[in-house]
């Protein structure tokens, strides 16, 4: 690596005094030292890789991954082998250890040498020179640490869980021996949201946090399964409109090319444009339409209507004004532009609202720390202030979808009853789906969460 200052931010777009990433090592260790600095307020960061091979880019998203999903469990390691909380050491030094620790502990075949030594000299590098002989020291004991893989986890202290549903053996070390500790160090959930979710889906609870540890599969939505029921990649889905993929990128992107009805969309998200009632729109809004994924459901669902797709994030933006480039029936429009985008008003609004993503934690890793009843109590307001912003511009006897990724009630069931308090509006129905699936089930048993309530405006 060229020696040169770190940068006091490293989120991209990087100081121009920083040197590039010299690999995918020193890629991830400058996102995970981002995340250091605001955890448990983790935000989505995407490494600087764009120069690097393939193969060097799926390691670092691979350390990035495992280092934020399991920050829990790592920082507990790191703190019992390095003898001090985890909170007194500096963001890079946390960064460089816990992405390293990831590494010798959840990814395989890569030998531990390797990993120690480049950590070494990216923490002499990057914090100072004497840095490395802590990193040394620790990273030497968590190589230790790592013992036999089991098939199954049992709860047993001195094991964790791993993705694939099998668990991984700790050496001379045992994790916290009351319940609620335990279970949230081995899963890297917090306690406030098991406990959360103890009272709210005593049933499920178990299920719920094991879920989080999951890599998500690629779920393949399409209603013309004529098209596509031989493609070897594709394989069945409890869903009947949906398939899991199993090739690779490349393939991946020549398949959706090939066949534009096939996008990557899970059935929890899908439910809810399938959700909506027949009826004559013309104009439809969907309302935070984010990547564009409802955006082009309800297009297919409803070809005769004409599509407002509003966005607030630039980037986002971007890549709707992508997407939809040339499609005379969906125009992209800044949510400040809603007045003149739909001055004869909307027959059918979709407000698909920000939401703490408690339904997909699986695929929205840097969401699953935050304070959830804290996140819950800010954005139901939100969410509230969308809703009053666009329901004057639905025409009389339009139809209200309102829908969220969370599994949480003050987002979900609270604001169904909000919108009911207003006469104008008929209540048809709502549906919850919960999280499906743990480490240890097949990828055709995976969905996400979600809800979704749907309302008439009287005429």
């Amino acid at each position: 690596m060229t020696q040169a200052p770190y940068p006091s931010d490293p989120r991209p777009p990087y100081p121009s005094q920083a040197p590039i990433p010299a690999d995918a090592r020193d890629a991830a260790y400058r996102v995970l030292s981002a995340h250091a600095k605001t955890y448990p307020d983790l935000l989505p960061v995407e490494p600087q890789i764009q120069h690097l091979e393939p193969r060097d880019r799926a390691l670092c998203h691979a350390i990035i991954r495992e280092s934020v999903t399991r920050w829990i469990t790592l920082r507990y390691i790191v703190s019992e082998l390095a003898g001090r909380g985890f909170e007194t050491i500096e963001p890079r030094m946390q960064a460089v250890l816990i992405g390293a620790a990831a590494q010798l502990l959840l990814l395989d075949r890569l030998p531990p040498h390797a990993v120690i030594n480049e950590s070494v000299e990216w923490a002499k590098q990057y914090i100072r020179p004497k840095a490395g002989g802590m990193t040394n020291a620790v990273l030497r004991k968590v190589s230790r640490t790592r013992g036999e893989i089991l098939d199954t986890y049992t709860n047993q202290p001195n094991t964790i869980p791993l993705a694939s549903g099998t668990a991984l053996t700790l050496n001379d070390l045992t994790l916290p021996t009351d319940q609620l500790s335990q279970a949230s160090t081995a899963y890297s959930i917090p306690k406030a949201t098991i406990n959360r979710w103890t009272k709210l889906y005593p049933d499920r609870v178990d299920q719920l946090v094991a879920h989080t540890l999951m890599h998500p599969p690629t779920l393949v939505y399409t209603e013309h399964w004529a098209e596509i029921v031989d493609q070897e990649d594709l394989e069945p889905h409890d869903s009947n409109t949906h398939r899991v993929y199993t090739g690779s990128r490349t393939h991946l992107t020549r398949l959706l090319d090939t066949h534009p009805s096939l996008r990557v969309q899970d059935p929890a998200s899908s439910s809810v444009v399938q959700s909506i009632p027949e009826g004559d729109y013309k104009t439809i809004i969907d309302y935070c339409a984010g990547q564009g994924t409802k955006t082009r459901q309800l297009a297919e669902r409803f070809p005769n209507a004409t599509i407002i797709a509003m966005e607030i994030d630039s980037r986002r933006l971007d890549t709707l004004m992508d997407v939809f480039d040339g499609n005379r029936k969906v125009h992209v429009r800044h949510v400040d532009e809603l007045a003149e985008s739909v001055p004869n008003g909307a027959d059918l609004i979709l407000a698909d609202v920000p939401c703490s993503n408690s339904g997909v934690l699986a695929r929205r890793m840097e969401a699953r720390y935050r304070p959830m009843t804290i996140q819950v109590g800010r954005i139901a307001q939100i969410q509230q202030d969308i809703l009053s912003a666009v329901i004057p511009h639905l025409n009389p006897g339009g139809t209200l979808v309102y829908s969220t990724c969370s599994i949480e009630p003050e987002e979900n069931q609270d604001q169904r009853d909000w919108i009911k308090q207003d006469p104008i509006f008929e209540f048809i129905e709502d549906h919850q789906i919960l999280p499906s699936a743990s480490p240890s089930d097949p990828a055709s048993m995976y969905t996400d969460g979600s809800y979704a309530s749907i309302f008439k405006k009287l005429k």
